[in-house]
């Protein structure tokens, strides 16, 4: 007995030796483990959580001509300058179900004021799995073929709307999603467009005016099927709504929407979409002027693409260009802001609707370090109604954004 315990010992005694002689290479405690492999995301401790916190703050500084009005919505001013800040909230955990995931995205934009700005809401939804409710981009846009740029840009689109939306996997990066969307929304919105990074989305420039649908009887339906591999993306998109401009008359409105994004070269980035619109003016491309009460014949096409460079890991430059038609077949029902005034500051003085418009942008972005970035911009819109001279709208943009 007395022999085993010695040798019980003697060994632990080997052991604690041979373990001293080893501590410097050994760790000096254990590292965390983390559930969470999404980058930029943390574990909030105690719990399964994953989470992240991003925004950014800017300065813009913008400059236009006479026919594109003040971009602050206020007299003729042809130059300002103001802030903006946005803060985004990221939760998401694992579950038998799915991803469970929470995410709110808020923004203030200065008013010249000692007080600043309001916060408005940007994006609030839940998500289960392939199920998404709430606030967020429409499920008709196709983000990867919106060019980048200042907020909102000419090319833009840009709708975030409430919606219920189900997204099915089909395999080797094909998925299709259907949605039901707030019919109440109308076309009043803040675009989001142009920008090599998320932080430079400005926000000046063309408001797109007012759809003017009528009563909330019917949601909207709408669909996509989405395909991305090997450096290419697109997306088919199309939505019915209910056009109702007037008691007793309404017409079932729809859009469609083709957009394309590709890689044509390791520097060199494609971009293009196509969108035709029948009594459906909520959802059309931004760089329509829309207009109130608009009849059941209303229809919109339009085209939009682009090119981008990217001359180096600092510096990418954008060109991007659009051409639209907008016809009431000769139905004066609605009007278009007069003078088509980039900031939406004319008045209703067009009798109306029927216009064309054509428009480009010349964008650069510099990227001095990681998070921070220089952009400026350089747009022109011609809208040439069937009623009234036609307005050339300019404008000049510059912002340096901070994100995190």
């Amino acid at each position: 007995m007395n022999k085993f315990k010695s040798l019980l010992l003697g060994t632990a005694a080997a052991a604690i030796a041979a373990t001293g002689a080893q501590a410097a290479d050994a760790p000096m405690g254990r590292e965390p483990v983390y559930r969470c492999d999404i980058t930029g995301f943390i574990e909030l401790p105690g719990t399964n959580i994953c989470f992240k916190v991003g925004g950014f703050a800017r300065l813009i500084v913008w400059g236009t001509n006479e026919d594109a009005g003040s971009l602050e919505g206020v007299g003729g001013d042809d130059f300002g300058m103001y802030a903006q800040g946005r803060l985004n909230f990221d939760a998401r955990r694992s579950t038998d179900h799915g991803t469970v995931r929470a995410f709110v995205e808020v923004q203030a934009t200065d008013a010249n004021v000692n007080t600043g700005g309001a916060l408005q809401l940007r994006h609030a939804f839940a998500q289960l799995g392939n199920w998404v409710f709430g606030k967020t981009s429409s499920t008709f846009l196709h983000g990867a073929s919106s060019a980048n740029g200042t907020d909102p840009t000419v090319t833009g689109h840009t709708i975030r709307i409430n919606q219920i939306r189900y997204t099915h996997s089909i395999g080797n990066g094909l998925t299709v999603a259907v949605a039901i969307e707030d019919q109440a929304y109308e076309n009043t919105r803040t675009t989001t467009s142009i920008s090599t990074t998320a932080a430079n989305t400005t926000n000046v420039g063309f408001t797109p005016g007012n759809g003017g649908s009528g009563e909330n009887n019917l949601p909207n339906f709408v669909a996509n099927i989405h395909y991305s591999n090997g450096g290419w993306d697109t997306q088919l998109s199309g939505v019915l709504h209910q056009n109702e401009f007037g008691d007793g008359t309404d017409e079932l409105g729809y859009g469609i929407l083709l957009g394309i994004a590709g890689e044509l070269t390791d520097q060199l980035n494609l971009i293009a979409k196509i969108g035709y619109f029948h009594a459906n003016p909520s959802y059309a491309f931004d760089f329509f002027t829309g207009g109130t009460n608009t009849g059941d014949d209303y229809d919109q096409f339009g085209i939009v693409g682009g090119v981008a460079y990217e001359v180096s890991d600092e510096v990418t430059f954008q060109l991007a260009g659009f051409w639209g038609t907008a016809d009431n077949n000769n139905n004066t029902v609605g009007a278009i802001p007069a003078p088509a005034t980039i900031s939406g500051t004319g008045t209703n003085a067009v009798t109306a609707v029927d216009h064309d418009l054509w428009g480009a942008s010349a964008l650069i972005s510099w990227r001095p370090v990681g998070g921070f970035e220089f952009l400026g911009e350089l747009m022109y819109r011609n809208t040439d109604p069937a009623v009234g001279a036609d307005t050339d709208e300019v404008i000049g943009v510059f912002s340096a954004a901070a994100s995190f």
